[in-house]
Order: structure tokens, then C-alpha cells, then sequence
């Protein structure tokens, strides 16, 4: 499930099967790359909060084209860069 937090740059991704996750993440990085590339933002940021909840955002500072991931310190000892 997609839950828009702000227009086509900020979601909350949960899901019960590791497929709807899959799909959400993939429909959500897609609505935020429009947005980047519609707005001159750089990269699109993908964290995972736990094993069912994510967040992807379209961010300014990340290099585009360079996929980024984090895991939040809740879900791996090493947490996300700011």
C-alpha cells in the first residue's frame, strides 16, 4: 500500500507480501522520479523503516541516476547517510 505523505515526492510504503512491497516501492520510485526530473531535483532515496515499511522520497543533494538505499538504526545496526 502507497500512502502519499507529500504530492509525488514522499511516500510510506507497507505491504503483507514481499511482492505488493516490491510493486509499492517500484510505483512509488517512479511517481518520484517524474517529480525529480519535472522539478531539476537529483536522486530518489529509498529506507527501509523495518521488514514491512519503507519510505521513498525524491531528494535534491543525491546524485541522479545513483540508486540509494539506507536502513533506518531501528532495522541495521548502520544507519541512513544525511
Amino acid at each position: 500500500m502507497i500512502i502519499t505523505i507529500e504530492a509525488d515526492r514522499y511516500f510510506h510504503i507497507t505491504g503483507l507480501s514481499p511482492t505488493e512491497i516490491e510493486n509499492s516501492i517500484n510505483t512509488a520510485v517512479e511517481m518520484a522520479r517524474n517529480h525529480s526530473l519535472n522539478e531539476g531535483w537529483q536522486g530518489i532515496l529509498v529506507t527501509r523503516h523495518g521488514p514491512d515499511m519503507y519510505t521513498v522520497s525524491a531528494e535534491r543533494d543525491l546524485p541522479q541516476k545513483v540508486p540509494s538505499r539506507c536502513r533506518t538504526a531501528e532495522s541495521s545496526p548502520q544507519p541512513c547517510r544525511q
